[in-house]
């Protein structure tokens, strides 16, 4: 009789050996990036993105109404900010022949106001004799400033 070899188990796969390590791995490195990814996001937070912000500057919108005798009252309302303020802009008036008249006005919020009105008298507008009746009107070059 020749001896036969002795038959054993078959050679395992490498999967089968190695999927321990592979599924330890395929965890392990999703959750180091996203730890990274906080760890990262922490560190580069400085504070400051909060939507409240104390002692922001002034600011401000102008709402100018409709032209009449005495002039055009705009309505000079803060927006943002306690410390006081001026606002100063033009208003530009189109007139139904085309023309347009034009005015440049500024009104003054104290510290905490919400707002005020400024009368912006008719004689301080340009080209008067060009305009038979106004049509519409436009706040243009609105500056804001802390006083």
């Amino acid at each position: 009789m020749t001896p036969q070899g002795q038959v054993g188990a078959p050679e395992q796969s490498w999967f089968k050996k190695n999927w321990m390590w592979l599924a330890g791995a395929g965890c392990a490195i999703p959750l180091m990036c996203c730890g990274a990814t906080m760890v990262l996001g922490l560190v580069m937070d400085d504070g400051k993105t909060s939507p409240v912000r104390i002692g922001a500057l002034p600011a401000a919108r102008v709402d100018c109404g409709t032209p009449g005798p005495d002039g055009v009252d705009c309505d000079v309302k803060r927006t943002e900010g306690t410390a006081a303020l001026e606002a100063c802009w033009d208003l530009e008036i189109t007139c139904n022949n085309g023309g347009v008249m034009s005015g440049h006005a500024c009104g003054e919020l104290g510290d905490g106001e919400g707002s005020t009105v400024t009368n912006m008298p008719v004689a301080d507008f340009s080209n008067q004799d060009g305009c038979d009746a106004p049509r519409s009107g436009a706040v243009k070059n609105l500056s804001v400033t802390q006083r």
